[in-house]
């Protein structure tokens, strides 16, 4: 039966330009279907990039840390410090040679702590004075007490805390409405 089949259809052919026309309209619509979820996709992920990475890389306080090395780390609004940028050259030395960029900001000051650069200051008795500067209060509070969990056992340093709208460009009269020292004792 399989062979007669075979000899009864075997005279039909059909042309090269309609096999090719054929496959071209079964594939089609599978391709363009394929297509348009994927560049919907893309289009989503670039816009939540665009979100997420502005809302990331966007500075919403500072700490600043000044002993003689003086550095300035960038935090944002996920406690994650997002720039370091030292303020003289020993600052910058510590800052190129210790790793402290995208941790979180409590971390960070640990690490600079025991940075070996850093403790000779401490060991030798230099005062050291954190800041910590930002535009909300309730932020600006949480933030210090969790720098002077950082620095309980230091004997020689001092936090304080403000309100300012440079984010770390500076604490010159920012310091204001939360100032504050490492005891918990208000000073404003």
């Amino acid at each position: 039966m399989r062979s007669r089949l075979q000899s009864a259809f075997s005279a039909v052919r059909a042309e090269s330009g309609l096999k090719e026309r054929t496959l071209r309209r079964i594939y089609a619509p599978a391709r363009r279907g394929k297509k348009r979820p994927l560049a919907l996709a893309a289009a989503c992920l670039a816009v939540l990039l665009c979100l997420g990475g502005g809302l990331f890389f966007t500075p919403v306080s500072a700490i600043g840390i000044e002993i003689n090395p003086s550095l300035r780390l960038k935090v944002n609004r996920f406690d994650i410090v997002i720039g370091v940028e030292g303020l003289n050259r020993d600052g910058e030395r510590i800052a190129e040679n210790t790793q402290v960029l995208f941790s979180e900001y409590s971390k960070a000051i640990d690490t600079l702590l025991s940075d070996p650069q850093l403790r000779v200051y401490l060991e030798e008795g230099r005062d050291m004075e954190i800041y910590v500067e930002c535009e909300d209060e309730q932020r600006c509070n949480r933030m210090l007490e969790r720098v002077e969990g950082c620095v309980n056992g230091e004997g020689n340093v001092t936090c304080h805390a403000g309100s300012g709208s440079g984010h770390g460009e500076g604490h010159g009269g920012g310091h204001g409405r939360c100032h504050r020292h490492r005891g918990g004792q208000e000073t404003d």
